[in-house]
C-alpha cells in the first residue's frame, strides 16, 4: 500500500463519519417518542396511542434499513458510494421534514415517514461509506468500520439535546396519566407539544446541510490501491527509469509487495466451500480473512451466514427495546424530562464509543470470543434493569450507557465478520443480508412489546431480551469458520 496519499482515506473516513452521524440520529427515537406520543394522542389519532404501539416507528425504521441495505450495495456497484450515500441521505432528510406534515394526520402516515421512508434511506447509504472506507484501509477493517459506525451511535448524543433543548426548555414534566396505563405518563403542555412538527424540519435541515459535506468526501480509492500495485505521482517517476517487463510478461504484485513478471499474482490455496465451489482469492492484508470471495447466492449457501443471521435476529430484540422504550420505562420512577434527555445522550456517547471498542478489539480477537462476550454480558445487564427502579437514577445512567455500550458492538462486530467471512468484493450486498436479521427482529420486538406489555410487565420484557440474548451465545459457540493458517477468524 502506498505512502503518498494514505491521507486520502483518512478523509473518506471523515466524511463518512458525518454521514453516519446524521443517520444515527434514528437512535434519538427513544427521547423524541414522549413528545410524538403526548402530540399524537391530543392532536391527531389515534388518541389511545401507547408507547408501546409507537415503537413500531423505530421497527420501521429498522425495517426500512435492513431490505435497503441491499439496494444500497447494489447501486453503489453501479454508481460507487458517493452517489450512492447521496441518494439515501435524500430519503433520510425528506423523511424526516415530510413528518411534520404527517404527524399531523394520523400515526400511521407517521409510521410511513418517521419509520419507513427515514429506514429506507438509512438503508441505502449505510454500507457504502464502510465499504469505500474498507477498500481505502483494508487492514483496518475492524477499527475502519469501528469509527464509522462509531459516528452512527453518536448521532443522537448531539441531537437528544438539540430536541429536549428546542421541545421542553424549562424541564416540564410530563403531566397525564391514562388510567389504562398507569405507569405511563404522557404530555399535556400546549408549550411542548405545538413545536413537535417544526421540530422536524429543523433536524430535516440540519441533516441535509451535515450529509452534503460528509459526501463530497466520500470516494473510491484508485484501482489497484489495496494490492499496493497503484502507481501515484512520486512513483510514476521512478517507474520510467525501471525496465519494463519483456513482451507478453504479466507484472503483478504477489506478497509483501514483490512484482513477479510472468505471473498473475499470487494466490491464497483454492478454498472449497461445502457444496463444492472453489474460490481462489489473492491474499490480502488482514491475516483473519477466510479466503472466500463469495457472491450473496453463494454465501446464503452457507450455515456460517445463517448463524450470523440468527445471532443478529437475537440480539436484535435488546436493541429495538432499549433504542425506544427507555426513557419511557424512566418515566416510571424519573420525573425529570432534562435528566432522561441526558441519560439518551449519554449512552449516545457510550454507543459510539463502543463501536470504536469492539470494532479495535475485532482486529485482535476472534469474532467467536467477542461475540460470546458480548452477549452473553448483554443478558447480564438486561437481567438486572428492573433493579434500576428500586437502586435510583444512578444506576439506571449507568444500567442504560452500559447497555448502549455493550450492544454497539453488533454493530462493529457483524459488517467485520462477514468481509472476512465472505470477502469484501460483494460485501455490500452481503451485509445487507445479514442485516436483515435485525429489520425483522425489530418489528418482532416492537410486536412483542405491544401484545405483551400489559401482561408481564417491565421485568417480563427484560426477561425476555435477556434469553434472546443468552439464545445468542449459545449460536456463536457454533460458528466455527477459520483463516488460511485454521485460526478463528
Amino acid at each position: 500500500m502506498p505512502s503518498m496519499g494514505i491521507w486520502r482515506g483518512w478523509v473518506a473516513v471523515v466524511g463518512s463519519i458525518l454521514v453516519h452521524l446524521t443517520l444515527g440520529t434514528m437512535y434519538s427515537y427513544g427521547n423524541m417518542a414522549p413528545y410524538v406520543t403526548s402530540f399524537i394522542r391530543k392532536y391527531s389519532k389515534p388518541v389511545t396511542l401507547s408507547y408501546q404501539e409507537t415503537s413500531f416507528i423505530f421497527g420501521l425504521m429498522v425495517f426500512g434499513q435492513g431490505i435497503a441495505m441491499c439496494v444500497g450495495g447494489f447501486i453503489e456497484s453501479r454508481l460507487g458510494p458517493r452517489f450512492t450515500t447521496m441518494i439515501g441521505c435524500f430519503f433520510v432528510s425528506a423523511g424526516m421534514m415530510l413528518s411534520a406534515v404527517t404527524i399531523r394526520v394520523s400515526f400511521f402516515l407517521l409510521l410511513l415517514t418517521y419509520g419507513l421512508i427515514f429506514g429506507l434511506g438509512i438503508g441505502i447509504a449505510y454500507v457504502p461509506p464502510i465499504v469505500c472506507c474498507m477498500r481505502w484501509l483494508p487492514h483496518r477493517k475492524g477499527l475502519v468500520s469501528g469509527l464509522v459506525v462509531a459516528g452512527f451511535g453518536s448521532g443522537a448524543f448531539i441531537f437528544n439535546i438539540v430536541q429536549t433543548a428546542f421541545l421542553n426548555p424549562h424541564n416540564l414534566k410530563a403531566n397525564i396519566t391514562d388510567p389504562t396505563e398507569p405507569t405511563d405518563r404522557y404530555y399535556g403542555q400546549a408549550s411542548i407539544l405545538d413545536k413537535v412538527p417544526l421540530s422536524f424540519i429543523l433536524q430535516g435541515g440540519i441533516f441535509l446541510a451535515i450529509q452534503i459535506i460528509g459526501s463530497l468526501l466520500i470516494t473510491n480509492p484508485p484501482q489497484g490501491w489495496a494490492s499496493g500495485s497503484f502507481t501515484d505521482e512520486s512513483s510514476l517517476l521512478e517507474s520510467e527509469a525501471t525496465p519494463k517487463p519483456s513482451s507478453g510478461a504479466v507484472e503483478s504484485t504477489g506478497e509483501g509487495g514483490s512484482k513477479e513478471p510472468g505471473s498473475q499474482g499470487k494466490l491464497s490455496p483454492s478454498k472449497t466451500l461445502a457444496f463444492g465451489t472453489p474460490r481462489p482469492v489473492k491474499v490480502e492484508e488482514d491475516t483473519r480473512v477466510s479466503g472466500l470471495d463469495l457472491t450473496p447466492k453463494m454465501m446464503v449457501k452457507t450455515k456460517d451466514f445463517w448463524l450470523l443471521w440468527l445471532t443478529f435476529l437475537a440480539n436484535g430484540q435488546g436493541i429495538t427495546l432499549i433504542s425506544t422504550l427507555y426513557k419511557a420505562y424512566g418515566q416510571t420512577f424519573i420525573n425529570d424530562d432534562h435528566f432522561l434527555a441526558i441519560v439518551g445522550s449519554f449512552s449516545a456517547v457510550f454507543n459510539g464509543l463502543g463501536r470504536v471498542f469492539w470494532g479495535s478489539l475485532a482486529d485482535r480477537f476472534s469474532y467467536r470470543v467477542l461475540m460470546m462476550v458480548l452477549s452473553g454480558t448483554t443478558a447480564a445487564l438486561f437481567a438486572t434493569l428492573i433493579a434500576t427502579q428500586y437502586v435510583g437514577r444512578v444506576m439506571f445512567f449507568i444500567w442504560v450507557c452500559a447497555i448502549f455500550f455493550v450492544f454497539s458492538g453488533n454493530f462493529a462486530l457483524f459488517p467485520t465478520v462477514t468481509a472476512r467471512a465472505f470477502g469484501i468484493t460483494s460485501f455490500g450486498l452481503n451485509y445487507g443480508l445479514v442485516f436483515t436479521a435485525v429489520a425483522l427482529s425489530t418489528i418482532i420486538g416492537a410486536s412483542l412489546a405491544t401484545v405483551l406489555h400489559d401482561h408481564i410487565s417491565w421485568l417480563g420484557m427484560f426477561l425476555i431480551v435477556a434469553a434472546f440474548s443468552f439464545i445468542s451465545v449459545i449460536l456463536t459457540i457454533f460458528f466455527r469458520m477459520t483463516n488460511r493458517e485454521g485460526n478463528a477468524i
